[in-house]
C-alpha cells in the first residue's frame, strides 16, 4: 500500500513593514518629483509646440457652408415652415439649370468658387514658398520645417525621461515601497521589482524604480484635473495623427480639407433629402398654443341641407335666421 504524501508546509511570509525614513525621503520625494517633473514638461511643451497654422480663407469658408448645411439637416431646420424650408433645399442644391434663372445651387456654386481659389492659391504659391510639400505625402511629411517642430517635443520628452531614470536609478535604486493589494504571478516580478536581486521576495512588492513608471503613467489623470488641458503627450499623438492624415481614435481620413469635393458631396445629400417624416415646429405652433381651441377646418352638412360652419362654433346663416323669425313670431 503506498501511503499518501503529507502536504507541503508553506510557512506564511512575513508582511513586510515601511520604514518611517523610506517613506520620508523616498516615497514622498519620490511623488513629489514626479509631479513637478510633470508640470515642468506641460509648460516646456507649450513653448516648444509651434504656433498653429492660419486656416485658409478656402477651407474657412467652406467649413461655413458645411455647418450652415449641417444646420439645415438637423434639427434646426424644424424652426422653419415646410415652405420655406423645401425652397431653403433647391436654392442650395439645384444644379445648374434647375435653379432660380437657371443657375446652380448654393452650396455648387461654392464648390467652383472654392476649385477656382485653390487653383490660382496653388499657382501663386508654387514659386514663392521655398518649402514645398511632396506630392502625394500627407501634408507636413515634406516639409522640413515642420518636421522639425515636431521633433523638438519629442526630444524633450525624450531627454526628461532619460534623465529621471537615470536619477532615480542612481539615488532611489534597492529600496522596497509598497504593496500592491492582491497577488500577482512571477510574470510580473521584472515590472514591480526591477532593481531588486531578491527572488523569494514576494511578486506584489514594488520597487523603488517600478514605482516611478507606476506613478509617471498614473500621474495623467491627476494632470488632467490641474490643468484641465490636454496632456502634452495627446497633444503630440493628436498632431502626429493629423499629420498621418488619420483622424486620433478613429479610421484614416483623407489628407487635408478639400471644399469642393466635401460641398459637391453636400450638395448632393440636400438634393436627396425631403421632408417627409420631419417635424416642423412652426407649422404646429398656432396648434400648440391654443390646443383645444383651434378652430376647425371642416364643414358639417346638416340633414335639412345646411351647412353648419363649425370653423369657428357657429352655426350655418340659415338656421340663424330660422331661429330669429321664431322669436319674433313667439
Amino acid at each position: 500500500m503506498t501511503s499518501a504524501t503529507p502536504p507541503i508546509y508553506r510557512p506564511p511570509q512575513a508582511t513586510l513593514l515601511l520604514d518611517s525614513q523610506i517613506r520620508d525621503w523616498v516615497v514622498l520625494p519620490l511623488l513629489i518629483i514626479m509631479i513637478i517633473a510633470g508640470l515642468l514638461r506641460s509648460n516646456i511643451g507649450k513653448y516648444l509646440r509651434p504656433p498653429p497654422k492660419p486656416v485658409s480663407r478656402v477651407d474657412a469658408r467652406g467649413k461655413s457652408c458645411l455647418l450652415r448645411a449641417a444646420r439645415l439637416r438637423g434639427g434646426n431646420g424644424g424652426y422653419l415652415s415646410e415652405a420655406r424650408w423645401e425652397a431653403r433645399r433647391l436654392a442650395w442644391s439645384a444644379r445648374s439649370g434647375e435653379g432660380s434663372n437657371n443657375t446652380a445651387g448654393w452650396l455648387r456654386a461654392e464648390a467652383t468658387r472654392a476649385d477656382v481659389e485653390n487653383k490660382l492659391q496653388k499657382k501663386a504659391e508654387s514659386g514663392d514658398s521655398p518649402n514645398q510639400d511632396i506630392p502625394g505625402m500627407p501634408p507636413g511629411m515634406g516639409d522640413p520645417a515642420a518636421m522639425m517642430d515636431g521633433m523638438k517635443g519629442n526630444m524633450a520628452a525624450m531627454v526628461q525621461n532619460m534623465v529621471m531614470m537615470q536619477g532615480i536609478s542612481h539615488f532611489f535604486r534597492g529600496f522596497v515601497l509598497v504593496k500592491v493589494p492582491f497577488p500577482l504571478t512571477k510574470g510580473f516580478k521584472q515590472m514591480f521589482q526591477r532593481g531588486l536581486d531578491l527572488t523569494t521576495l514576494d511578486t506584489s512588492y514594488v520597487s523603488s524604480v517600478s514605482w516611478y513608471f507606476l506613478v509617471m503613467f498614473g500621474l495623467r489623470a491627476f494632470f488632467r484635473l490641474a490643468m484641465g488641458d490636454p496632456l502634452q503627450e495627446e497633444l503630440e499623438g493628436i498632431e502626429i495623427q493629423k499629420e498621418m492624415g488619420c483622424d486620433y481614435g478613429a479610421g484614416p481620413q483623407p489628407v487635408g480639407f478639400d471644399a469642393p469635393k466635401v460641398l459637391k458631396a453636400e450638395a448632393d445629400n440636400l438634393e436627396l433629402l425631403t421632408g417627409r417624416g420631419r417635424r416642423f415646429h412652426v407649422d404646429e405652433a398656432e396648434r400648440n398654443l391654443l390646443g383645444k381651441r383651434y378652430p376647425k377646418k371642416s364643414k358639417k352638412r346638416s340633414s335639412g341641407g345646411n351647412g353648419e360652419d363649425v370653423l369657428f362654433g357657429l352655426p350655418a346663416r340659415g338656421k340663424q335666421e330660422g331661429s330669429r323669425s321664431k322669436h319674433k313670431a313667439s
